[in-house]
């Protein structure tokens, strides 16, 4: 779980960077470093996307089972 933590926090980081960096090329009129920096930040929240299904699907299936549990028990 650590494992997946730190690579959500350097996926966000990478976000926030490219971000920064697509504004920064923006406004100085740098074409290639934008189109570089959208492609990368595309692939980047991709990457994002798959981790949280993933973490989802491993660690949110305990939760729904243990309440589906405690409804049929009430």
């Amino acid at each position: 779980m650590a494992k997946k933590m730190i690579w959500n926090v350097l996926l966000n980081l990478a976000i926030i960077l490219l971000i920064l960096t697509g504004y920064t090329a923006y406004t100085h009129g740098n074409a290639l470093v934008l189109g570089l920096s959208i492609a990368i930040g595309v692939l980047v929240i991709y990457l994002k996307v798959v981790l949280m299904k993933h973490v989802k699907r491993v660690y949110g299936g305990k939760n729904k089972t243990s309440a589906k549990n405690k409804k049929k028990q009430k």
